[in-house]
C-alpha cells in the first residue's frame, strides 16, 4: 500500500517508524520540521527519510482527498502559502494532536457544531458517507470526553466502516472475554 501518515507527535512517528518497512511507499506529512516525540524517534525517523525508506513531506497540511467508487487514491497537501501537492495514496492515517483545529477538514462539508464534528451514533458516521469521527473532536448527544468512550467510538466506527471497506464480507464479532488467547 502507499500509505500517508499525517501529524508531528509521538503517535505519527511511531506508526511511521513501524510501518516503513511493510509498505510500497510511505509519505509523513507535516506542517514543520520539528517533531513533538522522544528525541530517538526523531533520530529514526530523520534516518529513514535520509535512507529513502520514507518521505517526509514539510512542511505541508492536509489538504483534499482524491478517489473514487470508495477508494482513495492521492492525498492532497498544502503549504501554508497554498502550494499543492498531490501523493498518490491508498491510506491515510491522520494522527492530529490534543489541539482541536479542524484545519483543512473545517472545509470537507461535514456537519460541525462549534468546531466539533457531529457524529450520529452508534456508528459514529458524520454526514458524509464514509467518513468517521471519534475522539475528542466528535460529538453528539451525551458524549463524554473520556478516554474509554473514545476507544468504544473506535470499535463502532471500525465496525461500520468495515461494511463499506468490504461489503461482501461477513463481520464475524466475537466479544473479547470469549475469544480466547490464539494459539501459538
Amino acid at each position: 500500500k502507499k500509505v500517508v501518515i499525517a501529524g508531528g507527535g509521538d503517535s505519527a512517528v511511531d506508526w511511521a517508524i513501524s510501518l516503513c518497512e511493510l509498505t510500497e511507499k510511505l509519505y509523513v506529512v507535516h506542517r514543520r520540521p520539528k517533531f513533538r516525540c522522544a528525541p530517538d524517534s526523531a533520530a529514526k525517523l530523520q534516518a529513514l527519510n535520509d535512507s529513502g525508506k520514507i518521505e517526509m513531506v514539510i512542511p505541508y497540511q492536509l489538504d483534499s482527498l482524491e478517489g473514487a467508487n470508495g477508494k482513495l487514491s492521492a492525498v492532497i497537501v498544502s503549504t501554508l502559502e497554498g502550494e499543492k501537492r498531490s501523493l498518490p495514496a491508498n491510506v491515510l492515517l491522520p494522527f492530529f494532536g490534543l489541539a482541536m483545529e479542524l484545519g483543512a477538514i473545517a472545509n470537507w462539508g461535514l456537519n460541525l457544531d462549534h468546531n466539533h464534528i457531529t457524529v450520529t451514533q452508534p456508528h459514529m458516521n458524520t454526514s458524509e458517507k464514509g467518513i468517521f469521527a471519534i475522539g475528542d473532536i466528535a460529538t453528539y448527544e451525551g458524549k463524554l470526553k473520556l478516554i474509554l468512550s473514545g476507544f468504544a467510538e473506535a470499535a463502532q466506527a471500525a465496525h461500520a466502516a468495515h461494511a463499506i471497506v468490504r461489503p461482501d464480507e461477513v463481520l464475524h464479532f466475537e466479544y473479547s472475554t470469549t475469544s480466547g488467547v490464539p494459539k501459538a
